[in-house]
């Protein structure tokens, strides 16, 4: 009886393990099968949702048209990318109140390094005081330069850039210019002005620079001396006079106001504009240039005949556009401010994908009154 008891035991022992391992097999196989169907449902689930995005773009303010042209056309090229691919932008656009406002756009750059976003945008109006903001992000977060860029950030900080070539722009004015006054060389000293927002932003340097540099060049071709005076950074960085100022057959003579406004550019511009010898003047931006139109709203001393001052200036805006228009101004270089904004916003998500990216040059044109209306230039003009 003992034996058969224990016989019984073994055998109850025995189905009793043999049961256990039934109910760990099947959960066992539950779990693995639960776990892939689940990564499945998750892959399934995720395929049909939005990427999301972050840029942060900083810049140089909103005080003119050609800012809010440069955001139009980054806010349109942003919807057209989350549009084709299927993917959520999230931006912040700032900017100073005026492009004099160097301390204002350092902190609204460091806040937006801060927000730690996908990518992040820059128009800097002055690089050295940005430069340890930028050193601090250290490339944990792709930065593109636009407008002016960023020039001389620390190596590597900076992917890429879309932008106007500046000096080549500053060229093209000098080029149209000097064909427009070039009869009236020769007979005595006679005055070139320039008037420039700012003596510290990339684009406005170089753009005043190449507007010098071009046109030493073409006067020195047709034997003529030049002597360059003025605002000691475009005096200094320009290509060397050819004369002092006393025997020289034209005077570059550059002006820059205190601070960025079209009343004291209006200024700068008067002093040139009431010179006897003055026969053509330059203002290479927006609000530079809208300062040549006011001074000579009280002068009326410019227009497009040969006895009178010939202008030309730089960017658009209904100011701008209608005195070209008029003849008051004889032409102007306009850039594509919209481009500029749609480039930033390809380059930007092209970094924030770990994607390739290289400078853009997104163009320039002289526009006068015989073509203002073509369709070639109406494109690129804002108001």
């Amino acid at each position: 009886m003992k034996a058969l008891k224990r016989v019984l035991a073994v055998m109850l022992a025995a189905m009793l393990a043999l049961s256990m391992v039934a109910c760990g097999d099947e959960k066992g196989g539950s779990t693995s099968d639960e776990t892939n169907n689940n990564t499945s449902n998750e892959n399934s689930d995720n395929s049909g949702e939005a990427k999301e995005l972050k840029f942060e773009v900083v810049s140089k303010g909103f005080q003119s048209t050609y800012w809010q042209a440069v955001y139009k056309g980054f806010q349109d090229e942003i919807e057209k990318i989350q549009s084709d691919n299927n993917v959520t932008i999230k931006y912040n656009f700032v900017g100073p109140d005026s492009e004099t406002d160097i301390a204002v756009q350092v902190q609204e750059f460091e806040s937006a390094v801060n927000a730690a976003p996908d990518a992040i945008g820059l128009a800097a109006l002055d690089v050295d005081a940005l430069n340890d903001n930028i050193e601090k992000v250290n490339g944990k977060t792709p930065i593109i330069g636009f407008d002016s860029g960023v020039p001389n950030a620390p190596e590597g900080a900076v992917l890429a850039n879309a932008s106007t070539d500046n000096y080549a722009a500053g060229q093209l004015a000098a080029e149209n210019l000097y064909e427009k006054i070039k009869s009236r060389i020769g007979d005595g000293q006679v005055r070139i002005g320039e008037v420039n927002q700012d003596a510290t932003s990339e684009s406005i340097t170089n753009r005043g620079l190449g507007f010098i540099d071009k046109m030493i060049e073409l006067l020195t071709a047709d034997s003529k001396t030049v002597c360059v005076t003025g605002n000691e950074k475009y005096v200094g960085d320009s290509s060397d006079s050819t004369a002092d100022e006393a025997s020289a057959d034209v005077i570059i003579e550059v002006r820059v106001p205190a601070q960025t406004t079209t009343e004291l550019c209006a200024t700068e511009a008067g002093a040139i504009l009431n010179k006897q010898d003055t026969i053509a003047i330059f203002g290479s931006n927006q609000v530079a240039a809208e300062g040549v139109i006011t001074a000579n709203e009280n002068l009326s001393v410019c227009g497009s005949e040969d006895t009178q001052i010939i202008a030309v200036g730089f960017d658009s805006g209904s100011v701008l556009k209608a005195a070209v228009s008029a003849g008051t101004m004889y032409g102007a270089v306009t850039q594509a401010p919209v481009s500029i904004g749609a480039v930033l916003a390809d380059l930007m998500y092209a970094a924030a994908n770990g994607e390739s990216v290289e400078d853009t040059d997104t163009g320039c044109q002289f526009y006068t009154a015989e073509n203002i209306t073509s369709e070639e230039i109406a494109q690129n003009l804002y108001d």
